[in-house]
């Protein structure tokens, strides 16, 4: 993932996009509404990159809200190495009542 020296002092990220996922147990496709708040150390994401990883990595998966919420987490946590990161999903779409997850 491509990323920037944090040279202009950045100290909190908040990103937003969103993910269809297809749920492996209420076997129905369902929409995490992502929320990844960051606090940067040395360098900070481009924030393309975070698209492409979501878009080539999530999207159309067959992933429960807590491992798509994960596994986005831990793709940012091995490339940017934020100082402090919670990734939020929030669903309203599935099987079931609206649920909000913070990994």
């Amino acid at each position: 993932m491509a990323k920037f020296e944090n040279r202009y002092g950045v100290r909190k990220i908040v990103y937003k996009q969103k993910c269809r996922c297809f749920c492996p147990i209420g076997k129905t496709y369902y929409t995490n509404e992502f929320t990844v708040t960051m606090e940067p150390a040395e360098i900070i994401p481009d924030y393309c990159e975070i698209d492409k990883f979501i878009h080539e990595c999530l999207e159309g998966e067959s992933l429960v809200i807590e491992e798509a919420a994960s596994k986005l987490k831990k793709k940012l946590v091995e490339d940017v190495h934020p100082s402090w990161i919670m990734v939020e999903s929030a669903v309203n779409d599935a099987s079931h009542g609206n649920v909000v997850v913070m990994v």
